[in-house]
C-alpha cells in the first residue's frame, strides 16, 4: 500500500553549490516578467512545438534560451533616456483600468 512506502527526497543545492552562468550581462533588471506578441512564421512555431514536445521544454523556455544565445555574443548599448521614458502607448492593463 502506498502507506508503507518511503520517499527519499534529494537535499536542496545550496546558494554556494550553484555556478552561475559565464557571459551574463552585470546589470540585471529585475522586476516582473513582460509578456510578448509577436508574428512568427508557421514553420518555425511547428519545429518549436515539436522539439519541445520531445525534449519536455515549453515555447517559453525554448524562446528564453533562444534570446540567451543570441545576445551572448552581442555588444548592447543601452537606449537614451528620453526614448526609454517615452510614455507607453497600448492598452492599461487590468489592474488599472479599474
Amino acid at each position: 500500500m502506498a502507506k508503507d512506502r518511503k520517499f527519499e527526497f534529494a537535499p536542496l543545492p545550496l546558494v554556494n553549490d550553484i555556478q552561475e552562468e559565464p557571459n551574463q550581462p552585470e546589470e540585471v533588471i529585475a522586476g516582473a516578467p513582460t509578456k510578448v506578441t509577436f508574428d512568427c512564421d508557421y514553420i518555425l512555431m511547428e519545429n518549436m512545438k515539436d522539439y519541445g514536445y520531445w525534449e519536455g521544454l515549453t515555447q517559453k523556455d525554448i524562446i528564453l534560451e533562444s534570446l540567451k544565445l543570441y545576445f551572448q555574443d552581442k555588444e548592447i548599448r543601452p537606449r537614451p533616456d528620453k526614448i526609454r521614458n517615452r510614455t507607453k502607448v497600448g492598452r492599461k492593463p487590468k489592474s488599472l483600468a479599474d
